[in-house]
């Protein structure tokens, strides 16, 4: 079997993070910006054969929300920032890692610099190699993503693991690449690493927990798309509150413990980055007014206070900006 290996390392600056979709290959997230701080985000992929291996660091607190790829099997883990980051609205504790079946959504937030990183494989090749290692196949679940726990140093180590293959990989991209020999070794021991980190893991929680975790994160999602449908923008809390069976109360607090911060500023803060990204890629017809409209502000000397205290500047300079490009 011929190995072909492509490695490929882009790092977006100042707003361009809002414009991140492909971070995850055959997914698609968004990316919200939450602080006035211009970002800087690294991003790397080595594909190697039918795996991929990619990782990502953000210097920024972050909202990143989307859907992984289909057809594949995700495992994940926090090279580092893993004390301010959450999946789904869990804590990330150490030597976790994360398992994410095919398609599934996934709310990354960090609240401080941050990396990920990212191994994709079928499950077909997964457990072909798990048969050959140990003569029995992974138990994985195909419903929804979970957390299991590494031994002592584990994190570790496939941390390593992974920043060898990436920095082997960008010291012969300039060259042409890994040879398919060198690439097929690649390959083998990423597999074989990842595949012993899996059956040397345990669960990293009782099962109420996580059962807890995914309906506060299913009701912030549901809660969001309300928010966010067109028609709902200016929707009191406390009704969202009670059209979700909760009280006021109770949603504040999932979503403090969810997400670190208030329904209010959750909501704010998507409605803001969804006006960034609009003004960073309208047409040029489009105007400050419509796009604020679209995301329902309806006092635009209000939406260009929020707009600047969020991200530095007003939403007419990122719109002059956006065009002189």
């Amino acid at each position: 079997m011929m190995f072909q290996s492509n490695y490929m390392q882009h790092v977006y600056s100042g707003f361009e993070p809002s414009q991140a979709f492909d971070v995850v290959y055959g997914a698609s997230f968004e990316h919200r910006l939450l602080s006035t701080k211009l970002a800087t985000m690294k991003h790397q992929r080595l594909t190697l054969g039918d795996v991929r291996l990619e990782t990502g660091w953000y210097n920024f607190p972050v909202i990143a929300q989307g859907g992984m790829p289909r057809n594949v099997v995700c495992i994940g883990f926090m090279a580092e920032g893993g004390d301010v980051t959450r999946i789904n609205t869990a804590l990330v504790r150490t030597d976790e890692i994360q398992i994410y079946p095919a398609g599934v959504e996934l709310l990354y937030h960090a609240s401080g610099s941050s990396r990920w990183v990212n191994f994709i494989v079928s499950e077909d090749r997964l457990q072909k190699v798990a048969h050959a290692r140990m003569g029995r196949p992974l138990e994985t679940s195909r419903q929804a993503a979970y957390s299991i726990r590494l031994p002592a140093g584990g994190r570790r180590s496939l941390t390593s693991l992974t920043d060898d293959a990436l920095n082997l990989a960008r010291r012969l991209h300039p060259d042409g690449g890994m040879t398919s020999d060198l690439a097929a070794e690649v390959y083998d021991s990423l597999l074989a690493g990842y595949v012993d980190a899996l059956f040397d893991a345990t669960p990293a929680r009782n099962s109420e927990r996580p059962s807890t975790e995914r309906r506060h994160h299913h009701l912030i999602t549901a809660c969001e798309r309300l928010v966010l449908s067109g028609q709902e923008t200016d929707v009191a809390l406390a009704d969202i509150a009670r059209r979700c069976g909760y009280s006021l109360r109770s949603l504040e607090l999932i979503f403090r413990r969810g997400v670190g911060m208030p329904p209010g500023r959750w909501f704010m803060t998507a409605r803001l980055n969804g006006a960034l990204r609009d003004l960073l890629t309208c047409d040029q017809t489009s105007t400050v007014s419509d796009i604020a409209m679209k995301w329902g502000f309806r006092h635009m000397s209000r939406f260009a206070q929020y707009y600047r205290k969020a991200f530095g500047e007003s939403p007419r300079d990122t719109l002059r900006r956006s065009r002189a490009c």
